[in-house]
């Protein structure tokens, strides 16, 4: 046990200079640097544990650091269990973690990001609301010696180091070639034709705009296809009056493709104003795939309502940045991954680079109702590293959600429905 407590002491000693350190960058008078001192040196004198060493066997040794975590938004499920995953996976590391909500306002933004300098985080993990917008912010973040790692959107500077995404093009694309192939399946040629509905989000933003390129990459390769589009804001009523108008204009469609669930429920609404709610199996099923599956997109696809959605690993966003940031902060760039590197996901091997020459990343974590990071549920996983705005991107995987996969606890949508369940 007093080995235990002073590798404790050791680790708080390190932690609590690295600290002082920082906030003396900042400027912060030296009357006031002293009295911190002298208040962690008191604090230090006491054995203070992290948790037994049970707590943390098989994880890793707990890290003591302070996050911030600037949310895109908190409107819907798919940020909300983001968010949780990231507090979960802290919690499971010894990583205290701040949350800010950035309302898709990147004035609110960049107030969140100074305070969480302010507050004295070691690092920020964010995604970010507007590529250019958020520049400034970002860069003078780092200038203050705290690194700042994206997932989901990114930010056009080389001030950050990495960010992890899936490829929004290829999701579509992916949606699109499953389309595709039922077509070919259902209609018994490779030359598949119909009226094609797509529901796409807001054209100014860029990942919206992604997709929407990626569904009519695929579709413009079959002249027998018309593919007919529409950008809805990401408004359930607009995307329900847009496929309506369409349906009316151009009668009975093959398929309703959608750049997320929120479009996808609104086109099914318009099949159901339109008496064309047959199900998967019988004729004349409407064939529905999406970007995205919450819950109601998987009690649909159980009723055969709709047949396919492709998910982002975002139980994976949070753990991986913040794996990330933990390697700015020790090992500097040295510790992320190359460009071009073969990465692995090998969990007899230990993190990082290898004798190789490819890195090895498992991400590991303890259970909440269920086990988010299983060793055999590691869904970013294969992954490739990329530029994006001149820094690294971490390109992780997406993940089918059939009617086979559905009941997957790794689709954040089942995720939802177990750490959003009201309390009784």
């Amino acid at each position: 046990m007093n080995q235990v407590r002073n590798m404790e002491v050791k680790e708080m000693k390190r932690i609590s200079l690295r600290w002082v350190k920082k906030m003396a960058k900042r400027n912060i008078n030296t009357v006031l640097a002293v009295v911190i001192t002298v208040i962690i040196a008191v604090a230090i004198a006491v054995p203070i544990a992290w948790g037994s060493s049970s707590a943390t066997e098989g994880i890793s040794t707990p890290t003591g650091y302070y996050f911030g975590h600037d949310s895109l938004y908190m409107g819907d499920e798919w940020m909300r269990v983001t968010d949780l995953a990231i507090h979960y996976w802290g919690e499971d590391h010894g990583i205290r973690v701040l949350t800010k909500n950035a309302r898709f306002d990147p004035e609110i933004q960049i107030k969140d990001y100074r305070y969480m300098v302010a507050a004295g985080v070691d690092a920020i993990i964010s995604s970010p609301v507007d590529a250019v917008a958020t520049k400034g912010i970002t860069e003078w973040v780092v200038s203050q010696d705290v690194p700042l790692v994206t997932y989901n959107t990114d930010v056009d500077t080389t001030a950050v180091k990495i960010t992890v995404m899936f490829g929004n093009k290829r999701a579509a694309m992916q949606v699109a070639e499953k389309c595709i192939e039922y077509l070919k399946e259902v209609q018994g040629t490779e030359e598949p034709s119909g009226f094609i509905v797509g529901l796409q989000g807001t054209e100014a933003v860029d990942t919206d705009e992604v997709r929407a390129e990626g569904y009519k990459e695929v579709f413009n390769r079959y002249p027998g296809i018309n593919y007919v589009y529409f950008y809805t804001k990401s408004v359930m009523s607009e995307a329900q009056a847009r496929a309506y108008d369409s349906i009316m204009e151009y009668g009975r469609p093959v398929a309703i493709v959608s750049q997320n669930t929120t479009n996808g429920r609104g086109g099914y609404m318009a099949l159901e104003r339109t008496g064309m709610t047959e199900l998967r199996g019988e004729s004349g099923h409407v064939w529905m795939g999406s970007i995205g599956s919450p819950p109601e997109w998987i009690e649909m696809m159980k009723e055969s309502k709709v047949d396919y959605g492709y998910v982002q690993p975002n139980l994976f966003y949070g753990p991986l940045a913040m794996y990330f940031a933990i390697q700015l902060i020790e090992k500097g760039e040295a510790g992320l991954p190359k460009v071009g590197q073969t990465i692995t996901c090998n969990p007899n091997k230990t993190n990082g680079h290898q004798s190789d020459g490819t890195y090895n990343l498992v991400i590991t974590g303890y259970e909440h109702l269920f086990e988010p990071w299983a060793l055999d549920a590691q869904t970013w996983f294969p992954a490739k590293v990329e530029t994006n705005y001149g820094h690294r991107w971490f390109k992780v995987a997406g993940m089918e959600v059939t009617p086979e996969t559905a009941d997957n606890p790794s689709i954040w949508g089942n995720a939802a429905r177990e750490w959003l369940r009201p309390v009784k």
